[in-house]
């Protein structure tokens, strides 16, 4: 085609060619780099995006629902459950539901407790539930029928997962993490410590002390007695034994219709509650779906719920505020403790349905001892190794 070409022509055209090569050789690696800086960038921006979800940690509906609980039971003397209630954490579904976010939010109460210590109403409010308080040695669980207004056997009803039973090393070395936690308290202070065999994750309260239901299905009041006196209203509080029977099932059919949840601890947390939390995240989002479908199940039920993952390990009952070498010094430990606790696994193929009843069943807040009725999951979530 070139023949008979002046070489001048031939020249101006392969240096066209060479011109447009080299061009077309610039835009596609100003492309690639400009890809690679925004895959650099989407990154930040969803950390933004779930450091921003992870602080609204105030779900509205619960918000709303927490206004209308109707405090009875052992919170009808001063100071009352409320403030305990008002401190607690309450994240929405999606927070549950998603690992990141619920992170977030663990670390987010850490700082909390990190930045000004307790919150002295909330620690107040939780001395009701114990005794030696004052005297040596731990504080004391009250029985049910021990409250400043004693509860009937079957007031308090819950449905939890046990995570020693899943992982025994786990729950050996929160043991030791509590007790560390413990002596890094002031001397002098008042406090709990939970046995391992009673760490638990409360999944769904159709009952709680402090706010009663005795027919969880009825949506006015979950059937209390309202008017009368405290006793009255507590002694409201006994369940109909067809109703309870009613009330096993329709956990047992929730259960069976949810895969099992897979849970990793994320860290241990000293809530500024007073209360020292082993804090996890639920791969599978399996346990909010179960908490959906039991608020479904129960609509009478307490509006008031966990959301978070977390288990009860001990409690600060001093109602006195920390210096900052003292906060400092429990946060120490706890940090420590998260790191070496972090990324261990607890895979539970049931959920446990617990009554507070009589002598021989769960009597004594917060240790959910008894006879424990086992409802399975649809599926095993896994091996409850300590995998990291």
């Amino acid at each position: 085609m070139l023949q008979g070409t002046p070489a001048a022509a031939v020249e101006a055209v392969v240096w066209a060619l060479l011109g447009t090569l080299t061009w077309y050789q610039w835009r596609r690696h100003a492309t690639a780099a400009s890809g690679a800086a925004a895959a650099q960038q989407q990154p930040a921006a969803q950390d933004a995006a779930i450091d921003a979800a992870a602080h609204a940690i105030v779900d509205t509906a619960e918000e709303e629902a927490q206004r209308k609980v109707h405090i009875v039971g052992s919170s009808v003397n001063i100071p009352d459950m409320s403030a305990n209630l008002k401190a607690k954490v309450t994240v929405s579904e999606q927070q549950q539901s998603d690992p990141r976010l619920l992170a977030a939010v663990y670390d987010d109460m850490a700082q909390k407790f990190e930045g000004h210590g307790l919150t002295l109403p909330a620690v107040e409010a939780m001395r009701q539930y114990f005794e030696n308080l004052e005297g040596p040695g731990e504080a004391v669980p009250l029985d049910y029928d021990r409250f400043p207004v004693p509860l009937p056997p079957g007031a308090v009803r819950l449905g939890v997962i046990f995570f020693q039973e899943c992982n025994r090393r786990l729950a050996e070395l929160v043991w030791q993490a509590a007790q560390e936690v413990l002596r890094a308290l002031p001397p002098g202070s008042s406090a709990h410590a939970n046995k391992p065999s009673h760490y638990h994750i409360t999944v769904y309260m159709t009952s709680q002390p402090h706010t009663l239901r005795p027919d969880p299905f009825d949506p006015a009041s979950g059937g209390l007695k309202l008017d009368g006196t405290p006793q009255e209203q507590a002694e409201s509080a006994r369940p109909d034994p067809q109703r309870l029977t009613q009330e096993i099932e329709a956990f047992r059919v929730a259960a069976a219709g949810t895969d099992a949840p897979r849970f990793e601890v994320h860290r241990l947390v000293m809530a500024d509650s007073g209360t020292l939390l082993l804090c996890s995240v639920d791969h599978t989002a399996n346990l909010a779906q179960l908490r959906k479908r039991l608020r479904h199940a129960f609509p009478g039920g307490p509006p008031k719920q966990s959301t978070i993952v977390h288990a009860s390990i001990a409690r600060l009952l001093t109602p006195k505020q920390l210096t900052r070498e003292q906060i400092d010094r429990v946060q120490a430990v706890c940090d420590a403790w998260s790191e070496r606790l972090r990324g261990m696994r607890f895979d539970p193929d049931r959920l446990y349905h617990i009554q507070a009843c009589a002598l021989g069943c769960e009597r004594t807040f917060t240790t959910v001892e008894g006879p424990r009725i086992p409802l399975p999951f649809r599926a095993s979530g896994g091996s409850g190794s300590t995998a990291r």
